[in-house]
């Protein structure tokens, strides 16, 4: 089933926002370039954190290496704590550990020699995952931004997004989606206004809707509220 394939080689993200703990880079191109979006500039990989530079680091990917470069980056790339030069490429080795602005984003190399050698989880590895698009939120002019594409959203659609996005990776409360999305319903401060759970639900399906595939990163946790991945 496997015939021909003699590697599967992926970078696993151990920190990096917007990106998911656990996140799967698969390196199938020659070259991926990883940073921060802003305006036109869009990296393969996008981190949102403002220490990592536009253009960062970059991997190269031949049959017979994968290799890293700082592409003279504000705050650095370490491969196992050791600072790269600028521009000057480091052969990276199964398991080393990248780090980029001093633990803004954290990833590891990940390489399976053989496919016969090693007992995959189906859609890992073996079946690289789809790239999340990264969210990136303006809140001056309240617009949500799928990469490049702007996403139409609903005030109360903009209002748990945006309250969601701030947690990122945490648990917000029922209580709390309510006074913040339907702030009109509260008859006194600090009254948790009064909104079934149908409306919550429909709400948040219309909004993974409007999400896409990035839509699956909202959980709804049974009992307790929602959160972003």
């Amino acid at each position: 089933m496997y015939e021909g394939v003699s590697m599967v080689r992926y970078l696993l993200l151990e920190k990096g926002s917007p990106y998911p703990t656990g996140f799967k880079i698969p390196l199938n191109k020659a070259v991926i370039l990883l940073g921060r979006s802003a305006n036109a500039h869009q990296p393969d990989i996008s981190f949102d954190n403002p220490f990592i530079s536009r253009s960062h680091c970059s991997v190269a990917v031949s049959e017979a290496a994968v290799e890293i470069t700082d592409l003279a980056s504000k705050h650095g790339t370490e491969v196992n704590n050791s600072p790269l030069e600028p521009s000057l490429p480091v052969t990276l080795k199964p398991q080393d550990c990248i780090s980029l602005a001093h633990g803004a984003a954290i990833l590891r190399l990940c390489m399976l020699n053989s496919i016969a050698d090693e007992t995959l989880e189906i859609g890992t590895a073996a079946f690289p995952a789809a790239p999340i698009t990264p969210i990136r939120l303006d809140p001056h002019k309240r617009q949500c931004l799928l990469g490049t594409q702007a996403i139409a959203l609903s005030p109360k659609e903009w209002s748990l997004l945006s309250l969601l996005h701030n947690r990122h990776s945490k648990i917000v409360s029922l209580s709390e989606i309510k006074s913040t999305v339907w702030p009109e319903r509260q008859n006194s401060p600090g009254q948790i206004p009064s909104v079934g759970a149908e409306e919550i639900n429909l709400l948040i399906y219309r909004l993974r809707q409007k999400l896409g595939s990035t839509g699956s990163r909202i959980k709804s946790i049974r009992g307790s509220g929602c959160m972003l991945e």
